[in-house]
């Protein structure tokens, strides 16, 4: 007699994993010479779009299975009086301002891949996700 098997919610949670870490594999998967052509675009791509989307509005492959959906990112300045807040999404990204959908500053969303231990290692990084952010905020 077989044994049936229950799928259970560690299994649940391996496979959100798996998709998840499938999801933002993807992005290292394009090829060099077009991460060369827009390396802003693309280290948004890498770090973010997962959750925000390709598109910046929150509608990332992740975004349904998250608690707080995420944030729209081309409205950041309109909702600022027309002004991008630039000093404010630089705290969010090197975690200096919590933002607790992207989880703890121990294991944040991106991991330690701007986190304020690296991110004077990493500012270049940090201020291209943030030029990028600008240039696609809707008027």
């Amino acid at each position: 007699m077989a044994k049936r098997q229950k799928f259970g919610l560690l299994q649940m949670v391996s496979f959100k994993q798996s998709v998840a870490f499938c999801c933002l594999s993807l992005a290292f998967l394009t090829p060099a010479s077009a991460q060369n052509a827009d390396t802003p675009k693309t280290e948004y791509e890498t770090s973010c779009a997962a959750c925000h989307g390709i598109d910046a509005k929150g509608n990332g492959p992740l975004s349904k299975e998250l608690r707080t959906p995420p944030t729209d990112l081309t409205v950041l300045a309109r909702n600022n009086n027309g002004v991008f807040p630039e000093a404010m999404v630089n705290e969010m990204i090197d975690g200096r301002r919590i933002v607790p959908s992207h989880g703890t500053r121990d294991m944040p969303a991106w991991g330690y891949r701007f986190g304020p231990t690296h991110a004077f290692r990493y500012k270049e990084r940090i201020l291209s996700v943030i030029g990028y952010l600008k240039s696609i905020q809707q008027k």
